[in-house]
């Protein structure tokens, strides 16, 4: 059985779940509904990142802003309470009318945007590379009460690390945009990557790549975590998008619910 090239999200979801990881990357299935493995806050989030990126394109602002806004209220109606798209919405035009006034198009953060990148044995898609090789990635999320201990988090997440691999970049930008009252954006000073890091990160990110091509195909290498099977976020409670597979196995009845996982974004 072949297998794609692992993916930050790949990891990070055999990290917190292997069963879940087996179902969707070692079968390949992802749920029919693209809810069932979604949230508001996410979607919000890849709205937003593609906003960012047609900005850096050059799109014009009123008909990026109007695209951002209405691909929310499209994508989120039938299943997003109405005070969270209400919400979450007003934080969607805030940021869109904050980054065309904070800034521009020109100002070298990205060299390219929304970069595909891999190597032999990963692959993923940064939010932008600048021309001196620092990684810019946008994260919209709530305040937290030390923005140091927040910065450091994500400077230092398994994704930003693979994609400093990836890239070969030397130093680290990170933005974040708060989807709280009063909304806001931070852009951070660019953070250094010395290559001595990246090798580090480098080896570790391949003793796990290790690991987890080695469970093969068995699903029985692949445990499930319990505490997994129910997300609850700030405006969203849900269930595992693979928990009827867990309890009921995949089989003709269940298999009605999943499909073929898109091999797109990973």
């Amino acid at each position: 059985m072949s297998r794609p090239k692992l993916s930050a999200s790949g990891i990070s979801t055999f990290l917190s779940s292997p069963k879940a990881y087996y179902f969707r990357y070692v079968l390949n299935i992802e749920p029919i509904s693209p809810h069932e493995s979604s949230s508001p806050d996410s979607l919000a989030g890849s709205l937003f990142a593609e906003f960012t990126d047609a900005f850096y394109k050059g799109v014009p602002e009123k008909d990026n802003t109007q695209k951002l806004m209405n691909n929310w209220q499209e994508q989120t109606t039938g299943w997003v309470s109405k005070r969270t798209q209400e919400s979450l919405g007003g934080a969607l035009s805030a940021w869109a009318g904050m980054y065309h006034t904070l800034f521009s198009p020109d100002d070298g953060v990205r060299n390219g945007s929304e970069k595909l990148v891999e190597n032999e044995r990963f692959i993923g898609y940064v939010d932008g590379l600048s021309h001196d090789l620092i990684l810019h990635e946008l994260k919209t999320t709530s305040r937290a009460k030390s923005i140091s201990e927040q910065l450091w988090k994500v400077q230092r997440s398994l994704q930003v690390r693979l994609y400093c691999v990836l890239t070969g970049a030397i130093g680290i930008r990170i933005e974040f945009c708060y989807k709280d009252a009063p909304y806001a954006i931070f852009r951070s000073e660019p953070l250094p990557v010395a290559p001595e890091q990246r090798a580090v990160w480098e080896t570790e990110l391949n003793m796990l790549a290790d690991t987890i091509v080695g469970l093969g195909d068995n699903p029985n290498n692949y445990p499930c975590n319990t505490n997994g099977c129910n997300i609850f976020a700030k405006n969203y409670t849900s269930a595992c998008a693979y928990q009827a597979l867990c309890e009921y196995g995949y089989n003709e009845t269940t298999k009605i619910a999943y499909q073929p996982r898109s091999r797109g974004r990973a």
